[in-house]
C-alpha cells in the first residue's frame, strides 16, 4: 500500500503486473545470460557453473559474481520494461550480449538481480495475487471484489499495463449496474478454500449446494452485448482454440 501511494502510476502498473504472476515477453536464452555472465565476471564456465550450485539462483548468481559498474542509471522500472528490456526480444545471440553487458554495467547488483528475473521469470517473492488486490483495494478505496474483477486478464500474455491501465483499475466505481458493460472481461473464478470455523455454521445441510468438481480445462463464456469472449483460468483468451464452443453459445 505504501508503495502505491508514492510510485510513478507508470511503474506501479508493471509492478502489480509482476506481483501478479505476469511475465513480460522478453526471450534471452539462458545460454546467453550465463555465456555473458561468466565473460565479464572473467570466470571460466566451471567455475561460474560451480558458483551457479552453491547459490542455487541464476539471477542471484550473476548479481554476485558481476564487477561494480562503472556508470549509475537512472531510468524507472516501467522504462527498463519497455525500453532496453523489450529491445532484446528478436536479437540475435551476439547482439543480446552486448545489450546486457550494457545494462549490467549501470545497474547494481539488487537491480541486476531484478533484471535477470524479470527477463527469466521464476520470482518467489511470497506475494500471492490475493494480496496485491488486497493492497490495491485499500490503496484506493474500494470493495476488494471488485478490484478482483477488474484486474481479470491484467497478466494476460501480450497485455502491457501503463498508467492508463492502473488508472482504470483503480477508478471509482461507476454509478450504473456493471452488468451493463459491454468489454469482455471475466468476472473472478471460484476457487475452493478450506473451511475455517466449524461446519454447523454454515447452516442446514438441506440448504447446502454440491457440485462436482470435473477434470479438464476450467474455462468462463463472457456474452455481453454482442459480443463473446471465452477465458481460460489462466487468464487467456481461449476463443480461437475452442470454435465449436464458440458457435455453440453464440447459438
Amino acid at each position: 500500500v505504501a508503495y502505491l501511494g508514492e510510485a510513478p502510476p507508470e511503474d506501479a502498473a508493471w509492478a502489480v503486473y509482476v506481483l501478479a504472476g505476469g511475465r513480460p515477453r522478453l526471450s534471452v536464452p539462458v545460454g546467453v545470460l550465463r555465456t555473458t555472465a561468466a565473460r565479464l565476471a572473467g570466470l571460466p564456465d566451471w567455475l561460474f557453473e560451480a558458483s551457479h550450485a552453491a547459490v542455487g539462483d541464476l539471477a542471484e548468481t550473476i548479481a554476485h559474481v558481476l564487477p561494480p559498474p562503472s556508470r549509475r542509471g537512472e531510468r524507472s522500472l516501467s522504462a527498463w520494461i519497455t525500453g532496453p528490456l523489450a529491445a532484446l526480444r528478436g536479437l540475435d545471440p551476439q547482439a543480446q550480449g552486448e545489450a546486457l553487458a550494457a545494462a549490467w554495467d549501470e545497474l547494481a547488483p539488487r537491480e541486476r538481480f531484478v533484471m535477470v528475473k524479470l527477463i527469466g521469470g521464476g520470482w518467489r517473492v511470497g506475494v500471492s495475487r490475493l494480496l496485491v488486490q488486497r493492497a490495491l483495494a485499500e490503496h484506493a478505496g474500494l470493495p476488494p471484489a471488485l478490484v478482483a474483477q477488474r484486474m481479470m486478464g491484467w497478466t494476460r500474455p501480450g497485455h502491457a499495463p501503463d498508467a492508463a491501465a492502473l488508472q482504470a483499475l483503480l477508478a471509482p466505481p461507476p454509478p450504473a449496474d456493471e452488468g451493463t458493460r459491454h468489454d469482455g472481461q471475466p468476472w473472478p473464478f471460484c476457487l475452493a478454500h478450506p473451511l475455517e470455523g466449524p461446519v454447523e455454521a454454515l447452516g442446514p445441510r438441506e440448504a447446502w449446494q454440491a457440485e462436482w468438481k470435473f477434470d479438464g480445462i476450467r474455462a468462463q463464456a463472457v456474452r455481453r452485448g454482442d459480443g463473446l469472449w471465452l477465458w481460460s483460468r489462466g487468464e487467456e483468451l481461449v476463443d480461437e482454440a475452442f470454435p465449436d464452443v464458440v458457435q455453440a453459445l453464440r447459438a
